[in-house]
C-alpha cells in the first residue's frame, strides 16, 4: 500500500469507517479487497490503525461496525506471526488502548458488540496480567472498573453487567489474588432477578473461579454462591426464562464436578430440590426434558464424585428411594406409544433399534446404572424393587411397568453382592409376573430384563431354591407356544428368545466362590456333578416344550418363509427364526455330552453318578436331535451357496439383507455342531456326509477376515472333532484347507507408535489410515500393532487344528505334512501368545500321534510319510524350530536364519526367557515322545547348546542381582551417614520415598498375571533341569558328560566334544 493510500484511509474517521464497513460487505470481493487492504494499514502503520479502532469503537452508530472493531482490537492482542501485534504499538497507543477498551466496555449498550468487546478485554488482560509485555506490566484500572460495575447497588446497565462477568470469567486465572475482593459483588449479582442473562453470568465467573484456586482460604468466600445461585434458578423457573434456567443448571453441574465438597452444607436442600425439578412435576407437568435432564445430573454428578458425602447428609435409604423414583419418571416419559411397534415380524428386538425409545429412556437407564454404581446397594437394590413392586400393580400405564422393569436390569447387576435367596425369589416372582402381563411391551422389558439379570446373577438365579429359575423358564416357554397376537407378537417372542439364550448362558458361569486350593480333585469333581445334576432338573423339564415352538421356527425358514424380499425372499430370516437357532445352540451346550462327563467321572470307577446323569442328558436331548438336525441342516442348506459379496456386487440383495442372510449361516452351522456334539458320535454319524457338502460351499478360499462368517466357520471344527473323534476326517476335505490358510495368515505385526494415535490434521496418509481393525499386543515390554480380525482368525483357526490333533489321534496321521506345515511356524510367533501356547501344546501331540501310526502300521502302504525317513525329517523340522527359539543367536547357517525374519523382512522381536522356559518344555516333551535312535548327534549337541546359553543367562542374571543388591546396601549405608556421623533425614526420606514406589512397582506385577523377569529365570532354570534329566532317562550314560557340564556352566566348546557313545551316527 502506498503511502498517499495510507493517508487517504487515515485522513478522516469516515475513510476508515467505510474500510471496516467494506469488511462486512456480501460481496466476496469487495470484503476480500477490504480485509488485504486493512491487512497492509495494520502491518505499516499499527499505532494509527489500533487509534483508530478504539476511536471508532466508541463513536460508531453501526453496532455492527463497533463489534468489527473489538474483534480486530483483540487480533492485536493475540496476532498470528507474521502480523503486527501490540509489541509493535507505542507506548502512548498502549496507555491508550487500556483506557479507551475499558471505556468502550463500560458504554456499549448492544449485547453482541458487549460481548465482542468484552473477548478483547479478557484477550488484553491475559497478555498485560501475565506480565508478557515487561515494560507495561499490569492494568491497574481494570479491576476497579470490575468492581464498580458488578457492584449490585449501582445503577448499570444489565449489558454492562453481563460483559464485565465475562472479563471476570475469561480472566479468573489472571484474577485470583483479587478474587476475595471480587467474591462479593459476583455473588450480590447472582440476586439481581430482573436480569437473568447477568445472574447465569455471574454463576459461570464463580465455576472459573472454582476452577483457578485450589486453597480452602480462597474457595471460601465463594460458598455462598452456592445458595444464591439456587435462589436464582427458582427465580427464572418462576418467571419462565428456560433458557437462562438451562443454563444456570449447566454451570452449576460445572460446580459440582469442580469443588463438590462445597456443597456440603447445601445437600440438604440442593438434592431433593433437583430431584423435583427432574420428577414428574405439580399436577402432573413436568418440566421440558431440556431442564429434566441437566437437574438430575447435577444429583448424579454430586453422587459419581462425592457419594458418601451425598448419603451421609441425605441417609442412603431415602437418597436412593428419591433417586429411583426420578429414574422411573424417566424411562415412562422416554417412552412412545407406537401403534405398529407390533405389526413388522421383521423388527429387530434390538432396543439400539428401537426409535420408540426416546432420548429421556435413554438416559434413565443410564441414570440407574450410575446411581447403582456409586450408593449404597442394599438402600439401591430395596428401592427399586420396591417401586417395581408397587407399579407392577399399576394397570392404568403401560408404560410405568415397562419403566420400572428396565430399571430393574440397570440397577440389579451393580446391586448382586446383596443379593441372597429372599432378594432371588422376589426377582423371580416379580419376572414371572411381568413375563404374562398383557401388553406386549411390558412383555418385551421382562425378557429383556431375564436376559440381563440371568447374566448378572447367573448362575445364582437359574438355580435358586424355591425353583423360581424354573418358573421364569416356564414364563418364558408359555409365551413361546403362545399364538401371535397383539400381547404377543413374534417381536416380542424373538426378544423371549433372546431371554431363553441369555438364561443359558447365564448357566456356564461360575458361581463367583474362590476355590481352594488344597481342595482334592474328588471334591472339584463332586461339586461340577452337583451343579450339573441342579442344570439338569431346570432345563430336561421344558427341552420339549421349548423345542416345539422354536422346530416350528427353523421350519419355517428352512421352508424360505421368512422376510418377503425380491430376489432373496427364500434366504432372509425374521429375527425370531433367527433367535430360535441361537435358543437349540445354547440348548446344545448345556446338555452336551462329554465335558460334563469326562469333569465328573474323574478318580471314579465304574459308572458313577455323572455318568448316570449323562446318560440321562443324551437320553433327553436325542429325541430333540433327531427332530432339530435334519431342520437345521435345510436351513443351511439353503443358505450355504448362498455368497454375500457376490450378490450384493450383483444387486441381488442390499447389504443389510446379505448381512442377515451370513447370520443364518452362522447360526445354522454352530446349531448343528454343538448339537452333534450334545448327541453324541452315534446319533451324528448320519449327518456327517450332509455336514461335509455343507462345509464345501462354506469354506470358500477368499473369503475375507473381516467376514462375520470366518470365525464361526473356522471354529465349527472344534465342537465336532469333539463329538466325532477319528471319524472328523471325512470332514478334512473341505475344512482343513481353511485351517491352514488362517493359521499362516500374517498378521502385520509392526512396532506400535503412540504419536501415530494421536493422528495428525495435516498427514492425509494418516487421516486416510482405517484403525477400527487393529489390535495392540505387548511382547517383551514392547508394544505392537496387529490387524484384529485376522488375529482372531488365526487363534481361531489354530484352536480347531489342536482340538482335532487331540480327538482324532493317528486318524490324522495322514494329514500330519499339512498340519505340520501349518503348526511350525506358529512356533516362531512366540510374540502372540495364545497362539503360540496352543501350537507349543499340539505339536508335540501331533509328533507322538504320527510316530505312534508309524509304529502302529496304520497309514496306508503307499504313503511316503509311513517311512522311516519322513518321520525323522519331520522330527528334524521341529527340532530345530524349537532349539532355534530357545537359542536364536546360534541362527547361522542361510537355512536358519531366514526364519526369524517377519514376513516383511523386518527382524522377530528376541524370545523373552519366559518364551525360552516354554519352548524348553516342548524339547523335553519331544525327547519324551521319540525313540531313542530317532535323534542325531549333532542334534543333541545343538539343544545342549541351547539349553547351556539358557542356563547360563540364569546364573549370569542371579549373580548381577547380588551384586547390585550388595551395591544397593553399600550406596544406602554411606548415604544415611552425613561426615560428622549424623543422619541425613532428607537423604532418609528419598530413600523411604524409593522403596516405596519400588513396594509399589512389586505389588502390580504381582496383581498382573505375567510372569517378572525372576519367575521367568527361575522357570526356565527349572525347566532346563527338567529337560536334562529327559535326555537322562533317555539316554542315560551317553549324555552324562554333557549334562555335568551344563550344569556346571562349563564352556560351548567342551559340550560339542562330550558325546561319547554313538552308533551309526546315532546317540546310543
Amino acid at each position: 500500500m502506498s503511502a498517499a493510500q495510507i493517508q487517504v484511509l487515515l485522513s478522516n474517521a469516515e475513510s476508515f469507517a467505510g474500510l471496516i464497513s467494506q469488511t462486512l460487505s456480501q460481496d466476496n470481493s469487495t470484503r476480500r479487497t477490504a480485509e488485504d487492504l486493512y491487512g497492509q494499514l495494520k502491518q505499516q502503520r499499527p499505532d494509527a490503525c489500533a487509534s483508530n479502532l478504539l476511536q471508532l469503537l466508541r463513536t460508531s452508530g453501526d453496532a455492527r461496525v463497533r463489534s468489527t472493531c473489538a474483534v480486530y482490537l483483540r487480533k492485536f492482542f493475540k496476532p498470528s506471526r507474521k502480523e503486527a501485534g501490540w509489541e509493535q504499538l507505542n507506548r502512548s497507543t498502549k496507555t491508550a488502548v487500556k483506557r479507551e477498551l475499558l471505556a468502550g466496555l463500560g458504554s456499549e449498550q448492544d449485547r453482541p458488540a458487549a460481548k465482542q468487546t468484552a473477548d478483547a478485554v479478557v484477550a488484553l488482560g491475559e497478555l498485560l496480567l501475565e506480565g508478557a509485555d515487561g515494560g507495561n506490566k499490569g492494568w491497574s484500572d481494570l479491576v476497579t472498573s470490575l468492581q464498580a460495575w458488578l457492584n449490585p447497588h449501582t445503577a448499570i446497565p444489565a449489558v454492562t453487567r453481563e460483559a464485565a462477568l465475562q472479563v471476570v470469567a475469561g480472566l479468573a486465572s489472571e484474577l485470583r489474588q483479587w478474587s476475595s475482593q471480587l467474591a462479593p459483588v459476583i455473588v450480590g449479582c447472582l440476586g439481581l432477578q430482573q436480569e437473568p442473562d447477568v445472574q447465569v453470568a455471574a454463576l459461570k465467573a464463580v465455576v472459573e473461579f472454582l476452577q483457578a484456586l485450589r486453597k480452602p482460604r480462597e474457595l471460601r468466600p465463594y460458598q455462598a454462591a452456592l445458595p444464591a445461585a439456587l435462589t436464582a434458578l427458582q427465580h427464572v423457573l418462576a418467571a419462565g426464562q428456560m433458557s437462562a434456567a438451562e443454563a444456570m443448571l449447566t454451570e452449576l453441574i460445572r460446580t459440582a464436578e469442580r469443588e463438590p465438597g462445597l456443597w456440603q452444607p447445601h445437600i440438604t436442600t440442593a438434592v431433593p430440590g433437583m430431584l423435583a425439578l427432574a420428577g414428574p412435576g405439580q399436577g402432573g407437568n413436568p418440566l421440558p426434558d431440556e431442564l429434566r435432564r441437566p437437574a438430575a445430573e447435577f444429583v448424579l454428578t454430586l453422587t459419581d464424585i462425592k457419594p458418601q458425602m451425598v448419603q451421609s447428609e441425605l441417609g442412603a435409604g431415602p437418597l436412593a428411594s428419591q433417586l429411583v423414583a426420578t429414574v422411573a419418571h424417566f424411562l415412562a416419559s422416554g417412552l412412545q406409544d407406537d401403534p405398529a411397534w407390533a405389526e413388522d415380524p421383521m423388527a429387530s428386538p434390538d432396543m439400539d433399534e428401537d426409535e420408540s425409545l426416546g432420548e429421556l429412556h435413554r438416559y434413565g437407564l443410564e441414570c440407574a446404572l450410575r446411581a447403582a454404581d456409586q450408593l449404597d446397594s442394599a438402600a439401591m437394590l430395596g428401592a427399586v424393587v420396591d417401586m417395581t413392586t408397587a407399579w407392577a400393580r399399576d394397570n392404568s400405564d403401560w408404560r410405568k411397568r415397562h419403566a420400572v422393569l428396565m430399571c430393574l436390569s440397570q440397577v440389579v447387576g451393580a446391586c448382586k453382592e446383596v443379593v441372597g435367596t429372599a432378594e432371588l425369589a422376589s426377582l423371580a416372582g416379580l419376572l414371572v409376573e411381568a413375563l404374562r402381563d398383557p401388553h406386549a411391551r411390558v412383555r418385551w422389558a421382562a425378557c429383556q430384563t431375564v436376559g440381563i439379570l440371568s447374566d448378572d446373577l447367573g448362575p445364582g438365579f437359574q438355580l435358586q431354591e424355591g425353583g423360581g429359575g424354573s418358573a421364569v423358564l416356564r414364563a418364558l416357554t408359555e409365551l413361546l407356544v403362545e399364538p401371535d397376537g397383539p400381547s404377543c407378537p413374534q417381536r416380542v417372542k424373538a426378544q423371549a428368545c433372546r431371554a431363553v439364550v441369555g438364561f443359558l448362558e447365564g448357566l456356564e458361569e461360575e458361581d463367583g466362590k474362590e476355590d481352594d486350593e488344597a481342595e482334592v480333585e474328588a471334591d472339584q469333581a463332586a461339586a461340577a456333578a452337583a451343579k450339573a445334576a441342579r442344570v439338569q432338573a431346570v432345563l430336561l423339564p421344558f427341552l420339549e416344550p421349548l423345542s416345539v415352538p422354536l422346530l416350528a421356527q427353523v421350519e419355517r425358514c428352512a421352508a424360505g418363509e421368512g422376510g418377503a424380499v425380491a430376489g432373496g425372499r427364500a434366504l432372509i430370516p425374521t429375527p425370531l427364526q433367527e433367535f430360535s437357532l441361537d435358543v437349540l445352540t445354547r440348548l446344545a451346550v448345556c446338555l452336551r455330552v462329554g465335558r460334563r462327563g469326562e469333569a465328573w467321572n474323574v478318580g471314579r470307577q465304574g459308572q458313577g453318578r455323572g455318568e448316570m446323569e449323562e446318560c440321562v442328558a443324551k437320553t433327553a436331548f436325542t429325541p430333540c436331535f433327531a427332530v432339530a438336525m435334519p431342520r437345521v441342516l435345510a436351513v443351511l442348506a439353503r443358505a450355504a451357496p448362498f455368497h454375500g459379496p457376490s450378490a450384493v456386487a450383483a444387486g441381488a440383495v442390499t447389504e443389510e439383507e446379505a448381512a442377515a442372510i451370513v447370520r443364518i449361516q452362522v447360526g445354522a452351522l454352530e446349531c448343528a455342531a454343538f448339537m452333534c456334539r450334545a448327541a453324541g458320535p452315534a446319533a451324528a454319524a448320519e449327518h456327517v456326509p450332509t455336514l461335509s457338502a455343507m462345509l464345501g460351499l462354506l469354506c470358500r478360499p477368499d473369503i475375507d477376515s473381516c467376514s462375520p462368517l470366518l470365525e464361526p466357520l473356522l471354529g465349527a471344527l472344534e465342537p465336532l472333532a469333539c463329538c466325532l473323534g477319528p471319524e472328523a476326517r471325512h470332514l478334512l476335505g473341505p475344512a482343513l484347507p481353511l485351517l491352514v490358510q488362517w493359521a499362516g495368515k500374517d498378521v502385520n505385526l509392526k512396532v506400535f507408535d503412540e504419536s501415530e494415535s494421536e493422528g495428525d490434521d495435516d498427514d492425509s496418509e494418516g487421516s486416510d489410515r482405517d484403525d477400527s481393525d487393529i489390535t495392540i499386543l505387548s511382547y517383551a515390554d514392547v508394544a505392537y500393532r496387529c490387524t484384529g480380525s485376522v488375529l482372531l482368525a488365526k487363534f481361531t483357526a489354530v484352536s480347531a487344528l489342536e482340538e482335532l490333533i487331540d480327538k482324532m489321534g493317528t486318524a490324522l496321521a495322514q494329514q500330519v505334512t499339512v498340519v505340520a506345515d501349518a503348526l511350525l511356524p506358529r512356533l516362531l510367533e512366540y510374540y502372540l501368545d495364545e497362539v503360540h501356547a496352543m501350537a507349543r501344546r499340539a505339536l508335540p501331540k501331533l509328533l507322538r500321534n504320527y510316530l505312534l501310526a508309524v509304529g502302529q502300521g496304520t497309514l496306508p502302504a503307499g504313503d511316503h510319510m509311513a517311512s522311516p525317513a519322513a518321520a525323522q525329517a519331520l522330527l528334524h523340522r521341529i527340532w530345530q524350530a524349537v532349539t532355534l527359539v530357545i537359542h536364536p543367536e546360534a541362527a547361522q547357517s542361510e537355512a536358519v536364519a531366514p526364519l526369524l525374519r517377519l514376513p516383511g523382512g523386518t527382524q522377530r522381536p528376541a524370545p523373552t526367557t519366559s518364551t525360552r522356559a516354554d519352548m524348553v518344555e516342548v524339547l523335553t516333551k519331544i525327547v519324551d515322545c521319540v525313540e531313542g535312535t530317532m535323534l542325531q548327534q549333532s542334534w543333541v549337541a545343538e539343544a545342549f547348546a541351547a539349553l547351556q546359553v539358557g542356563w547360563a543367562a540364569v546364573a549370569a542374571a542371579q549373580q548381577e542381582a547380588r551384586e547390585e543388591g550388595s551395591e544397593d546396601e553399600e550406596e544406602e549405608e554411606d548415604k544415611s551417614m552425613n561426615g560428622d556421623g549424623s543422619v541425613d533425614l532428607e537423604a532418609e526420606g528419598s530413600d523411604a520415598d524409593d522403596d516405596e514406589d519400588e513396594d509399589e512397582d512389586d505389588g502390580a506385577e504381582t496383581d498382573d498375571d505375567s510372569e517378572s523377569h525372576e519367575q521367568a529365570r527361575e522357570r526356565l532354570r527349572a525347566q532346563v533341569e527338567s529337560c536334562v534329566a529327559a535326555f537322562t532317562r533317555k539316554y542315560g550314560d551317553a549324555v552324562a558328560s554333557l549334562a555335568q557340564q551344563l550344569l556346571s556352566g562349563q564352556q560351548l566348546e567342551q559340550q560339542r566334544e562330550a558325546v561319547v557313545a554313538v552308533r551309526n551316527g546315532m546317540v546310543a
